[in-house]
């Protein structure tokens, strides 16, 4: 077993837009523990909010006077 991470994503919009999940560096992300403390910090957040994000939905849409 790898190095696992918590990671969670809130919105704040209720108590039902909260969510967390655990992840395994080598099994989930296929990272070896080397290469994770070998990324730059900056690498290691855009990893992770990426992780974060999958579940999110967003958007936009123009409305127009048709």
């Amino acid at each position: 077993m790898g190095r696992k991470f918590k990671v969670w994503l809130n919105s704040g919009a209720n108590a039902f837009s909260s969510y967390e999940q655990e992840i395994d560096l080598e099994e989930d992300l296929n990272i070896t523990s080397d290469e994770w403390d070998s990324m730059p910090e900056q690498e290691r957040e855009e990893v992770m909010k990426e992780i974060a994000w999958e579940r999110m939905e967003w958007g936009f849409e123009e409305i127009t006077d048709d």
